[in-house]
């Protein structure tokens, strides 16, 4: 008859998530031909030792010439997702060990070919009890069971993330990469996190990392993208820490190609907007952009979204609509460009300025004609640059902030050589806030002929629901 697994007693532990190992003390208990090799310990304290240092402490229980260390210990608790689930055999062989949640998980792990050690690779999952079960055998070739347990911490509250451009786009060469947090992430947090992310390029190109706030950090290449790049982005982030006990859950991605380049000219004092396609010039508007008393944005735009009809209500911005300057009014084949509500878009009521002096309020306004055309010609993350304006462009719109903000600014990614290779990174920097991303642009609609409106206004805001990022238009 073979012999049956005979269950060793259950370890004793050290409930601390993170320690060093300092001393070991051999217990012998008499008449059971036990020994517990126990670990003493202390604490280590901050969110990036936490990110950083993983081991936590264990025990080894021996018995009939087997004995084998467990980390965390048996009884831990408070265990960080990012801990390091391990078994050592100190003598015998291990033959299997699993790790099993309360939730039905199981955290995966590799066994070394000696079957003297097996060590988790996947992330533990936050609030959950997880029993670790270790079939082993003695160096006789008995057969032995045994289990310990712990438990993972309970976070104040977990970080989510979001990145665009959304899976499956085709984007502009301007098109910067977001990820946008739902809750701050701390500055020893936001340094540690760029070693979690990875950026792979079908043709690979220089890229850098730039947190505009605590919430939100973009990728960006150094010059534009080149047309056709298939562009691949990983946040590998479940069980990472963010600081103020806030823990990430789960991964992210997004994959994407960058479409044909988009680059319009917009020259406020020739009152000429000239479009190239790859290069190539397409079309050449007449336009007419902001009057002295306001200016538009001079410097580099991209295109954040389109919509056919932006409803442009005064009062939104503290003018009355029945004033001189008031109004309520829709507009017409709108193509966004800046957070603060720059606008490419139909202007019926200044086709005779359009080429020849400025008289919005912001926006560049070109025909009803020509601003279909440039609707259905655009796409989200196109170049709209802006020159010979004496307003600067703002660092805190995403119209304006990826492409303005200095190249020295960004830190730069290590991107081999070779295609297919992710970014790696090594430090980043942290500065000023920013509100939210770009989002895609919807296709272009069929629409029967409308009457536009004929009446010139000011700084006007929309109320759409697209896209939840728009606060202010101006006409």
């Amino acid at each position: 008859m073979a012999d049956q697994p005979e269950a060793l007693p259950a370890t004793q532990g050290l409930s601390r998530s993170k320690v060093v190992i300092a001393a070991v003390v051999i217990v012998a208990m008499v008449g059971a031909g036990i020994a517990y090799l126990v670990t003493s310990s202390k604490s280590s304290g901050s969110a990036n030792a936490a990110n950083a240092s993983r081991d936590v402490a264990g025990v080894t229980p021996t018995t009939q010439g087997i004995s084998f260390v467990v980390q965390p210990a048996d009884g831990s608790t408070d265990v960080t997702p990012a801990s390091v689930v391990s078994v050592t055999a100190m003598t015998g062989r291990l033959v299997d060990v699993t790790v099993s949640g309360s939730d039905g998980s199981t955290v995966a792990g590799t066994m070394a070919a000696s079957g003297m050690a097996w060590q988790s690779t996947g992330t533990l999952a936050i609030k959950t009890d997880y029993t670790v079960t270790i079939d082993a055998m003695t160096p006789s070739g008995k057969p032995v069971e045994q289990e310990t347990h712990f438990s993972s911490l309970v976070p104040t509250s977990t970080l989510g993330c979001t990145i665009s451009p959304s899976t499956g786009l085709t984007v502009g060469v301007a098109e910067p990469i977001v990820f946008r947090f739902d809750h701050p992430v701390s500055a020893a947090s936001q340094t540690a996190m760029l070693a979690d992310l990875q950026v792979v390029e079908s043709n690979p190109v220089a890229g850098g990392w730039r947190w505009f706030d605590d919430e939100e950090l973009h990728f960006r290449p150094e010059a534009y993208w080149p047309t056709g790049e298939q562009v691949s982005v990983q946040a590998n982030l479940a069980g990472f820490d963010g600081g103020n006990n806030i823990y990430a859950t789960s991964n992210a991605t997004t994959s994407f190609t960058v479409g044909d380049s988009h680059i319009s000219t917009a020259n406020v004092t020739t009152h000429e907007m000239t479009v190239t396609d790859n290069g190539k010039v397409v079309y050449t508007f007449p336009i007419s952009t902001g009057r002295d008393i306001y200016p538009t944005m001079d410097g580099i735009h991209i295109d954040l979204y389109r919509q056919y009809d932006v409803h442009m209500v005064s009062s939104t911005v503290g003018i009355p609509v029945n004033s001189p300057n008031g109004y309520d009014e829709h507009v017409f084949w709108d193509v966004n460009i800046s957070d603060g509500g720059e606008f490419v878009h139909a202007a019926p009521w200044s086709v005779a300025e359009q080429g020849h002096s400025n008289v919005s309020h912001g926006c560049i306004n070109v025909s009803p004609a020509n601003a279909e055309t440039f609707y259905n010609f655009s796409r989200v993350g196109d170049v709209i640059d802006v020159t010979g304006s004496p307003r600067p462009p703002s660092l805190s719109d995403h119209g304006t902030m990826d492409w303005n903000t200095p190249w020295s600014d960004f830190t730069p990614a290590v991107i081999d050589s070779s295609p297919g290779v992710a970014a790696t990174i090594q430090t980043t920097t942290t500065t000023v806030p920013a509100p939210t991303t770009t989002t895609a642009p919807p296709p272009a609609p069929t629409v029967p002929a409308t009457t536009l409106p004929t009446t010139p206004a000011t700084v006007p805001t929309t109320t759409t629901t697209v896209p939840a990022t728009t606060t202010t238009t101006k006409l």
